[in-house]
Parts: structure tokens; C-alpha cells; sequence
């Protein structure tokens, strides 16, 4: 029986149609994302300035973390959306395979590596005494969810890369108030409560920022069962059975680590250049770094929406370069950066007349409120550049060429944002304020570099003539495991 095509490139409907259909579901996605965070953040803003600053020191070990991890999510899903476009059924299948045998392998190994670092990232990170045990105790307790955050890493784009936004947004969104619910009742001590009138007795365990690191915990639990279920287990074109797995494809993890590793190093050098940024925060005292770590989460409701039309944009141009079209790959990928700079600019309004209220959603310190308001208004006019370069990189990432992003960030992080942070902050007096105008300047810049790769063109073609290669050579990449043995 004849498999139905799973290409989504060829039906009959405008590029703007197609991009706005894949990535509505990711952006709502990524503002339901935000909108829970704003309330997991104002949750633990109410238990002072040192419980947000022992959650807001390890933000950036923890996106280092994540997204190192997550590199091998796009390493294998690039891998099937270019399979994709050329309607190789099997050939996306092996990915699927290889990708759970690696998913399993790595984390194990990185859970039990991150349980031993845990307690010195906030030592490290160079925390106040008050802050510290804290800090460890979160991060301790966070990082026991990864390695089930890491099926969700994998497997989230691996259905986005078909063209199924739908079920990775209907996951995370029930993840996320999954986290609301437990961070509520696991936070805060029993209290009484009011409700249309009535008081009654809510149970809680009062564990404080430990509660909230466990309600991310199981959430990430949840969301990683739940996002490899939904490949293994439902009828789906990538379905296949458990006991296939145990054969890794070589070739497949090779590419995966290709394509994967520049992502990695992309997410190590930004993630590095934070930690470093946060270093000089966490020297300016606990009020900047309560600011900085809310003006962050405020910030986040601009450029999420830029991450989201990223998730179409590596699934429309990686499936066209697997179907050789350079023509479609060009398109789509434009198309992409026109939406999301359209997005961006309303982020970056909201951004700059309104950053006392986003500001007040976490934070009920006045003096936190108007740090944070005034760096926000600042960030306000990074956010078309931030967005262009967002996307770009998810449409070089789609054509399998993930190096460039790295080059940027490592280029534009230490050449850019950490030598003009310290000179404005420290040198002249700038303290948070000097930060955040290196970081407008660091993603203006970046943006423009990525917009001027992009309108040359070369990219694409160069990436047809890059997979054409790889085929010729790799002829076992369609080969079940049977077949190979």
C-alpha cells in the first residue's frame, strides 16, 4: 500500500496562507509559554527580592543547559524535514529511531551529571549568602525534570517538522498549567482563602522557591512523556515500534551532530555571554538582579512570537531543499521574516508605552518596577533586528546550515554585548541601564548581518548541492534496520 505524501510544500495555497497556518500554533504556544511564566514569576516575586534573585541566578546556567540539550532536537528534525520534501517516508522513520535510542543514552547520562554540579551553580554564578542555599535548592530540584525535558526537546520539533504545530502547543500549554497549578499549592503555606464570598482552607506545603522548582519539574516530566507518546504510541506517519530503536543509524547520528553541535556552541556562547552579563548584575546588588530577571520574563511576551514563525520557517525551507526546490526555500523563508518583523514591532510598542504594567504584573517593589520599566523601554527598539535574525537562523537551520547562527552569536556576544556591557556599566557608571543598551545594540546588529546574508540568496542553493552530496554518499540512509543488518 502506497504511503500518502507528507510533504506539506506542494498544496495549492499563498506563502503567507501556509506560514500564518504552521505558525499561529507556535506562537500562541510560545504567548500561553509567556503568559504562565509572567504568573510562575509573580508567584515567587511575592516571597521578596531574594527568592526571585535565587531563581533569576540560575536562569541563565538553565537556558545554557536546555539549549545545549535541545541542539539535538533540531540535529534529527532538520534531518526529517528535509526527508519530508522529498516524501522519504522510511528514510524520516530511521531518524525517528535513532532519535529515541539517542534520547534515552543522553539522558541518563545527563541527569546524573547535572545532580552533581547543581549545588555550585549558584557559587559560581557568585550569589549573595542569602541567595545561595536558595538557588541550590532550586536548581537541584529543577534539574531533576531534564532528562524527560529532553524527549520534549527532540520530539516537539520532530512533529513540527511535518507540519504538526497543533499537538507540541496543545502539550506545552497543558504543561505549563500544569506547573501554574502545582507551583500554587506547593509554594505557599495553608491559607484561607476567599472565593465569591465564601473562605475556605487551601492546602499548601509551603516548600517556597523549591515548590516552584518542583512544579517545573513534573510540568517537564509531563510534557516529555506525553510529546514521545505522541510519536511512538499515536497513528501518525513517524510512528514505529519501540523494539526497532535499538539499531542507531551512524550516518543519522552523524548529521544530527553536524547540524547539531553549531546550535549547541550557538547556545553555549549566548548562554556563557548571559552568565557573564549576569555576573555584573548580580555585582550592582540583589535590586538590579531582581530587576533585570523580571525585565527579562517581561520582555520575553515581544520576542516569543519571532521563536514560533522559527518553527515554520526551518520546517517550510527544510523541506523544500529536500525537495531541491531553491525557489520555494528563498520564498517561504522570506515570507517568515516579513511576519515576524510585522509581530515585533507591536512587541516593541507594548515594550515601550507600557513597561510600568508589565513590570507590575511580577513585582509589587517600587523601585524594582521603575529599574525594570526604564531598561525595558530600551530593549523596545532592538525587537524588528532580534526578530529577523530569529528567523533567518531558523531558515539557515532548515537548509541544514546551523553554523552561521553560531558565528553571529559568538561574533556579536564577546565582540559586542560583554565588552560594551562592562565599559557602560562598570567604566562609566552605567550600572543595568549600560547592560541593557549593549544588549539593544548587540541584537540590532545581528539582525542586520542575518538580513543581508539572507537577501543574497547563495544559502539555498548551496544547500541542495549540500544534501544532494550527502545522499550520494550515505546510500544506507534509507535502509531499515533489517536491511542493514
Amino acid at each position: 500500500m502506497q504511503e500518502k505524501n507528507i510533504s506539506i510544500i506542494g498544496r495549492q495555497e499563498s506563502p503567507v496562507k501556509t506560514v500564518l497556518r504552521l505558525s499561529l500554533p507556535a506562537i500562541l504556544e510560545q504567548i500561553m509559554f509567556t503568559a504562565v511564566t509572567y504568573v510562575d514569576t509573580a508567584m515567587v516575586g511575592v516571597l521578596g527580592a531574594s527568592a526571585t534573585a535565587a531563581v533569576g541566578i540560575n536562569s541563565s546556567c538553565v537556558w545554557l543547559i536546555g539549549g545545549i540539550l535541545s541542539a539535538m532536537g533540531v540535529g534529527f528534525s532538520v534531518q526529517i524535514a528535509q526527508r519530508a520534501g522529498a516524501n522519504d517516508i522510511e528514510g524520516a522513520r530511521n531518524v525517528v529511531r535513532t532519535a529515541v535510542f539517542t534520547c534515552i543514552s543522553v539522558g541518563i547520562v545527563a541527569g546524573i551529571l547535572l545532580q552533581m554540579i547543581a549545588p555550585f551553580i549558584p557559587i559560581w554564578m557568585g550569589g549573595a549568602p542569602e541567595v545561595i542555599p536558595l538557588a541550590q535548592d532550586y536548581v537541584r530540584i529543577y534539574l531533576m525534570g531534564v532528562p524527560f525535558s529532553i524527549l520534549a526537546m527532540v520530539f516537539s520539533p520532530t512533529m513540527r517538522s511535518l507540519g504538526n504545530m497543533k499537538t507540541p502547543m496543545i502539550l506545552n500549554i497543558s504543561g505549563n498549567l500544569i506547573n501554574c497549578v502545582l507551583n500554587f499549592l506547593f509554594i505557599y503555606d495553608t491559607r484561607t482563602l476567599s472565593l465569591f464570598g465564601h473562605e475556605f482552607t487551601m492546602w499548601g506545603a509551603g516548600w517556597g522557591v523549591s515548590g516552584a522548582a518542583f512544579g517545573t519539574a513534573v510540568s517537564n516530566t509531563f510534557v516529555g512523556l506525553f510529546m514521545f507518546s505522541a510519536v511512538m504510541i499515536r497513528e501518525n506517519p513517524l510512528k514505529v515500534p519501540l523494539h526497532t530503536c535499538l539499531h542507531p543509524q551512524k550516518n543519522i547520528i552523524l548529521r544530527m551532530i553536524g547540524i547539531g553541535t553549531p546550535v549547541a556552541f550557538e547556545r553555549a556562547i549566548v548562554a556563557s555571554g548571559q552568565v557573564v552579563s549576569t555576573r555584573l548584575v548580580t555585582g550592582l546588588g540583589t535590586l538590579p538582579l531582581a530587576a533585570h530577571h523580571l525585565a527579562n520574563t517581561a520582555e520575553s511576551i515581544s520576542y516569543l512570537p519571532g521563536e514560533g514563525i522559527a518553527y515554520a520557517a526551518t520546517t517550510l525551507v527544510g523541506q523544500s531543499v529536500g525537495a531541491g526546490d531553491i525557489h520555494k526555500a528563498q520564498m517561504y523563508g522570506k515570507t517568515c521574516i516579513k511576519v515576524a518583523i510585522a509581530i515585533a514591532l507591536f512587541g516593541g510598542l507594548v515594550l515601550f508605552l507600557f513597561p510600568k504594567q508589565l513590570m507590575g504584573i511580577f513585582s509589587s517593589d517600587m523601585e524594582v518596577i521603575a529599574l525594570g520599566a526604564s531598561v525595558l523601554m530600551i530593549e523596545a527598539f532592538a525587537q524588528p533586528m532580534l526578530a529577523t535574525s530569529t528567523v533567518s537562523s531558523g531558515s539557515f537551520r532548515g537548509a541544514g546550515d546551523s553554523k552561521w547562527a553560531f558565528y553571529m552569536a559568538a561574533g556579536c556576544m564577546w565582540g559586542i554585548r560583554i565588552p560594551l556591557s562592562y565599559i557602560l556599566s562598570v567604566v562609566m557608571g552605567m550600572g543595568l541601564t549600560g547592560i541593557w543598551i549593549a544588549m539593544c545594540l548587540d541584537l540590532n546588529f545581528r539582525g542586520l548581518i542575518c538580513l543581508l546574508r539572507f537577501r543574497r540568496g547563495k544559502w539555498a542553493g548551496k544547500a541542495v548541492e549540500r544534501l544532494k552530496a550527502q545522499s550520494s554518499r550515505f546510500d544506507p540512509v534509507n535502509q531499515t534496520p533489517a536491511e542493514q543488518e
